[in-house]
């Protein structure tokens, strides 16, 4: 009965030994490199403690990915946040986290690879509804449209709520959150994305080329300023006194906000720990990720191009591996 245990014992931690090296020594990673993205051969990383490692599916395109590139921050790493794949490896303390399991989340190592690290702690179960290559445009743009619309501006039924740039990635998703919590929701956007914000929830669409959106909107409760400051300074003019402009394109002056009666804020950096709160809203289904192009990590400077040309509806996603 003795040998029978142990030969038992034996075979579970052989089992669990092998399942948490399953992954070969080496993988392809797009290295940021000049301004753009070279996929190179790089080690597999291990999990330490309270990470898991992740087999990566699929990885969305954040400006801020090409952005750090530009000014020389990122040179020589891993590219990218966010990802959707199945965890491969629990480092230790992974809590209720399993191998196989389909999640997204945010890399700690950069995500444009075959596999990336991430906390436990920024990390949530795929959504059901979603494939893998929607649900990697969630984390990122998900995350830090929440802290606007929720952390910060605590949007409330029948609250009037104005989404500049409605169509992107923020944008987007502002515009679902804020239909999902009651508001009443308005954005700017082209002609040609109008339709498509409008089936996100917006009662109000405002084509930014023809019409200033000033001339048409008064009294608002909340703004979210995903374009520029300029837009930003113009927003105060459309925001009842004590209403509130949140920005994820710098911080606004405070002068003409205290001028305006309105006060002014920025959202905080998409850690991971709102993405439970965000899953949930997509298995409701309201919560949808629209994908622009789909490319392969090879084509990540492509990628990045198409990004920097802005315009883009919804994601721009790499698919990593099938």
């Amino acid at each position: 009965m003795r040998d029978r245990l142990a030969l038992g014992c034996f075979f579970a931690l052989a089992f669990a030994v092998s399942t948490a090296h399953a992954a070969p020594d080496a993988m392809r990673a797009g290295v940021v490199s000049g301004h753009g993205v070279e996929v190179r051969s790089i080690a597999v990383p291990t999990p330490d403690s309270g990470q898991v490692r992740v087999k990566v599916h699929a990885v969305s395109v954040n400006p801020v990915d090409w952005k750090l590139a530009d000014r020389g921050a990122a040179e020589g790493h891993t590219a990218g946040r966010d990802f959707s794949g199945t965890i491969d490896a629990l480092g230790g303390d992974a809590g209720t986290w399993k191998v196989g399991d389909p999640v997204i989340g945010i890399a700690a190592n950069g995500s444009y690879a075959e596999y990336a690290l991430a906390s436990v702690h920024a990390l949530a179960a795929k959504p059901q509804p979603l494939s893998f290559e929607q649900a990697a445009g969630l984390p990122v743009v998900a995350e830090t449209a929440w802290r606007a619309m929720v952390t910060v501006a605590d949007v409330r039924p029948g609250q009037k709520v104005l989404v500049q740039g409605g169509a992107g990635g923020v944008g987007s998703m502002a515009v679902q959150i804020a239909h999902a919590r009651g508001a009443r929701v308005s954005a700017t956007a082209s002609a040609d994305n109008a339709a498509f914000v409008r089936s996100l929830g917006a009662e109000t669409v405002i084509d930014y080329h023809t019409t200033r959106f000033e001339d048409q909107l008064k009294g608002l409760d909340v703004v979210l300023n995903t374009v520029d400051a300029d837009t930003g300074l113009r927003s105060l003019r459309v925001l009842r006194p004590g209403g509130i402009l949140v920005s994820i394109v710098g911080q606004p002056p405070a002068e003409p906000c205290a001028a305006a009666h309105v006060r002014c804020a920025i959202t905080g950096s998409a850690t991971g720990e709102m993405l439970p709160f965000i899953v949930d809203l997509a298995n409701q289904g309201k919560l949808r990720v629209s994908i622009e192009q789909q490319l392969p990590l090879a084509e990540a400077t492509r990628a990045w191009d198409l990004s920097r040309a802005g315009h883009i509806r919804g994601k721009v996603i790499l698919k990593v591996t099938p």
